[in-house]
């Protein structure tokens, strides 16, 4: 397994819209610069800094940067448009990713819809082959565990997988343990996010908030020991954050600049073996 971070281990510091923003946002440049100095073995670039915005001398810069200090980057956008996810396969192929992460809307799809990306994703298998990248899934409350686990079924190809969320299932609701059972055997790639669940002031209802890793509710032993057992050994685990906003920029930017510490090295051990 690999430790890395990712776009979502520090969105404040990217910037998040509707809110103030950081002086600068960190660049793809300033992202690689922060994974060597944590020392992890992993970048995941997301849909928060999204790398087609990026020149073709920067792409080619980036991809270069990342091989010359040992790190492997990994691709992340939205959707199953096919013109889009044509153009994203292209882009991991040229920074060397081995990965391109896609995640549906983030609202209860029917089965019609379901059908839809399983239809999507089938347009692509011969771009994905021909280029090997893998395209994970990410589970979130569009579907259910076992919908995106039959999704992956019925492709049956190499190149198409699970980026597995430990929170994002949440709002179907599904706990982690569901998410293993049906997901475990696809996973390529982890999102390790921890969270806590605490009553409301009333009593009357529950808040989902974010945490470091290792201080909220996932059971990181028991996924990690999970996971290995169905095989998947050679997987990145990428620390996100859903870390609250403090009042200003500048003081949450300090927030999630000691989240991240704190999770790499409540992960690295556990990742690294």
């Amino acid at each position: 397994m690999r430790l890395g971070i990712s776009t979502w281990s520090v969105p404040w510091s990217v910037g998040v819209p509707g809110y103030p923003q950081p002086t600068p946002p960190l660049s793809v440049f300033d992202l690689v610069d922060k994974a060597v100095e944590l020392r992890v073995g992993a970048l995941q670039i997301a849909d928060n800094l999204p790398l087609h915005t990026l020149t073709e001398a920067d792409l080619e810069r980036l991809g270069e940067v990342a091989y010359r200090h040992g790190l492997r980057l990994e691709v992340g956008t939205r959707g199953v448009d096919h013109d889009h996810l044509v153009r994203y396969i292209d882009i991991a192929a040229k920074l060397g990713a081995r990965t391109l992460r896609t995640v549906l809307s983030g609202s209860l799809l029917t089965a019609d819809e379901l059908a839809g990306a399983e239809t999507a994703v089938r347009a692509v298998l011969e771009e994905l082959d021909k280029h090997g990248v893998t395209l994970a899934l990410e589970n979130n409350e569009a579907f259910s565990a076992i919908e995106y686990a039959q999704l992956v079924q019925r492709v049956s190809s190499s190149h198409v997988g699970i980026c597995l969320d430990t929170a994002n299932s949440l709002g179907r609701p599904e706990l982690l343990q569901t998410l293993v059972a049906q997901l475990g055997s696809h996973t390529v790639m982890l999102h390790a996010k921890d969270y806590d669940i605490q009553r409301v002031e009333t009593r009357m209802g529950f808040s989902v908030v974010g945490r470091p890793a290792g201080y909220g509710r996932v059971d990181f032993d028991h996924l990690l020991d999970e996971l290995r057992a169905r095989g998947r050994n050679d997987i990145s685990v990428i620390v996100e954050h859903w870390p609250p906003y403090e009042g200003t920029i500048e003081a949450t930017v300090r927030l999630e600049e000691e989240w991240v510490s704190r999770s790499v090295d409540f992960l690295r051990p556990k990742v690294i073996t």
